[in-house]
C-alpha cells in the first residue's frame, strides 16, 4: 500500500515537474539563457532559425565560438536579408571533411553574388576568397597581414575550422562580408578595388584602437557591430552570446540599408531590385516555399507558375525601375530578358511596402511580354 502510494506521489511530482519544465520551454527557446545578458538577441536569432534549437534546450552561450561556426551563422543572417543568391560551389581550399562546409561554401558565393552586383561585375576581387586565405593565415600563427609571397596551395583543415574565433578573426570576416558596403560608402570605381583592399592587408590604413595595429576593427567601426571605444581586445575569443549579439546587430544593419537602397538614387535601387529579383527567382527554381513567401504574394506566385518562359535567377537581364504613377510608394521594376532561342521577354514586377519581408517589399503584381 505505502509503495503504491509513493508511486503514485512520484507520477504526481513527475508530472507537476513536466509542466512547469514546458512552461519554461516554452517562455524561452534555450534553458541556459535565461536572465543572461544576450537572451533577447540569441531568442530573436532562434525565432528566426539563424540559431537552431536542438533537443538538450541549451546554447551555452558563454562557450567560445569556433571559426566554422561563426560562418556558418554568419550566411544564415545574410540569407534570412537577402535570400540565397547562387548555387553553392565546392571550395578546394576548404577541408571536405568539415561538417558546415556545405554553408560556408554557401556563404562564399553569396558572398560573391553580392559583390558582383554592386561592381556590375566588372572587379576580379573575391572577397570570400580572401577571407578564407586570411583565416589560412591565423591558423598559420601569421599576423592577418599580406604576405610578400602568397602561398597558391593554401588550405584550411577541419580542425582549423572548429579552433575558437577571436575578436580580430571576427573583425576580418565582418570585414569582407560587408565589402560591397565598404566599396559602395567608398565610392570606387571597380579597376580601383583591389588597391583599396590590398591598403588593408599591407595595413597602410589607420589605427584606433589602443591595442591593436590591425586595420579590421576600424574598417567595421561604422557598422556599430562592435560598441567599443578605445580597446578592441583583439586576441580574446569571442563567446556564443557576444557573437549572436553581433549577429543581431548585423541582421538590423541589413534591414536598414537594404530600406536605404530603395529609397536612394535610381542606381541604387537597380541594385538592389537586381539582388531582390535574384533571390526571388532562385528561390522560384529551388522551390523554396519559405522565400517565396516572403517575396511573392500568393496570388502573383500562381501567376509565375503560368507564364510562357520563367526567367533564371543568374541569367541576362537589363534591369531598369521606375516609381508608380498613382502611388509613389508601388515601385516597378522592369526586366528585358534576352532569350536565344524563344525570343526576348519583358517582365514588369509591381512592388509594394510589406513589413513581413526582409526586403521590406513584396511583388504585388507581374506583367510579360515579348519583345
Amino acid at each position: 500500500m505505502m509503495k503504491r502510494f509513493a508511486l503514485c506521489f512520484l507520477m504526481a511530482l513527475l508530472l507537476v515537474q513536466g509542466i512547469w519544465t514546458g512552461g519554461a520551454h516554452a517562455a524561452g527557446v534555450f534553458d541556459d539563457t535565461q536572465g543572461h545578458w544576450a537572451e533577447q538577441q540569441i531568442e530573436e536569432l532562434a525565432n528566426l532559425g539563424i540559431v537552431k534549437r536542438n533537443s538538450k534546450h541549451a546554447f551555452y552561450p558563454n562557450n567560445p565560438i569556433t571559426r566554422g561556426e561563426a560562418l556558418a551563422l554568419l550566411n544564415r543572417v545574410f540569407e534570412t536579408a537577402y535570400g540565397s543568391l547562387e548555387q553553392p560551389q565546392r571550395k578546394n581550399n576548404l577541408d571536405h571533411r568539415y561538417l558546415l562546409r556545405g554553408e560556408v561554401e554557401q556563404l562564399l558565393v553569396n558572398m560573391k553574388a553580392i559583390w558582383q552586383v554592386e561592381t556590375n561585375a566588372l572587379s576580379s576581387y573575391d572577397p570570400g576568397d580572401r577571407m578564407l586565405y586570411y583565416l589560412y593565415l591565423a591558423e598559420s600563427g601569421q599576423l592577418l597581414k599580406k604576405q610578400q609571397k602568397e602561398n597558391p596551395d593554401w588550405w584550411l583543415s577541419s580542425e582549423a575550422m572548429q579552433r575558437p574565433l577571436s575578436r580580430e578573426e571576427a573583425s576580418l570576416i565582418l570585414f569582407h562580408v560587408l565589402a560591397p558596403q565598404k566599396f559602395r560608402t567608398a565610392n570606387l570605381k571597380p579597376q580601383d578595388a583591389v588597391t583599396y583592399f590590398n591598403s588593408f592587408y599591407e595595413w597602410k590604413q589607420d589605427r584606433f584602437y589602443r591595442d591593436t595595429y590591425s586595420p579590421y576593427p576600424l574598417a567595421i567601426r561604422e557598422f556599430q557591430l562592435f560598441l567599443t571605444e578605445k580597446t578592441f581586445s583583439p586576441e580574446r575569443i569571442m563567446t556564443r552570446a557576444e557573437y549572436a549579439v553581433v549577429m543581431k546587430r548585423l541582421l538590423d544593419y541589413y534591414r536598414t540599408d537594404i530600406s536605404a537602397q530603395f529609397r536612394g538614387t535610381l542606381v541604387q535601387q537597380q541594385k538592389i531590385a537586381q539582388l531582390y529579383l535574384r533571390s526571388a527567382l532562385f528561390a522560384l527554381e529551388k522551390n523554396n516555399q519559405a522565400r517565396l513567401a516572403a517575396v511573392f504574394a500568393p496570388e502573383t506566385l500562381q501567376t509565375m507558375a503560368t507564364l510562357p518562359q520563367v526567367p533564371k535567377y543568374n541569367g541576362p537581364v537589363t534591369l531598369t525601375s521606375k516609381a508608380d504613377s498613382n502611388d509613389p510608394k508601388i515601385l516597378w521594376l522592369i526586366g528585358h530578358y534576352l532569350d536565344p532561342v524563344n525570343g526576348d521577354f519583358q517582365i514588369e514586377y509591381k512592388l509594394e511596402p510589406d513589413a513581413s519581408s526582409a526586403f521590406g517589399r513584396k511583388i504585388i503584381a507581374v506583367l510579360y511580354s515579348e519583345k
